[in-house]
């Protein structure tokens, strides 16, 4: 995922539904991106956070809440990490409060066991491989 979304150090990932926070943790160890982890669950939140201090990974910052109400309001973020957290109604309203980030910025959507529901405004970064799929917004290229 990290060499498919071509993530970056000046990236900020966000793992919506982080549970233990390992991937989030992975990607800012493997990349310097800052992380954000969005749990619901209070001892997953613990956990991640566990982690985070044990790992010393400074830029990786787990929150406890609701994903459909906190993921539109991280504003910062560019690449928006879903490991099948959940579908239908929850997961359209997910992505209608990321098309006003992809307004003001490109980003990229990666999907492990998810298929995303057609939205115009994103398209595959590359061809899905394996389980893994990566969009991109296309809302800021030339001519839209």
């Amino acid at each position: 995922m990290v060499e498919c979304a071509a993530v970056q150090a000046s990236d900020v990932f966000v793992d919506v539904g982080s549970g233990t926070g390992r991937a989030a943790a992975l990607v800012h160890l493997l990349t310097g991106a800052a992380a954000i982890g969005i749990e619901i669950q209070p001892a997953l939140v613990h956990a991640s956070r566990d982690l985070t201090t044990r790992l010393n990974a400074l830029r990786f910052s787990p929150i406890q809440g609701d994903a459909t109400v906190l993921t539109g309001c991280i504003t910062i973020g560019s690449i928006f990490f879903l490991y099948c957290p959940f579908s239908g109604a929850r997961l359209e309203k997910i992505l209608d409060d990321l098309e006003p980030i992809a307004r003001t910025r490109p980003i990229r959507v990666c999907c492990v066991d998810l298929s995303l529901p057609p939205r115009p405004w994103l398209t595959f970064a590359a061809p899905p491989s394996g389980n893994l799929t990566v969009y991109r917004s296309t809302l800021l290229d030339k001519g839209s």
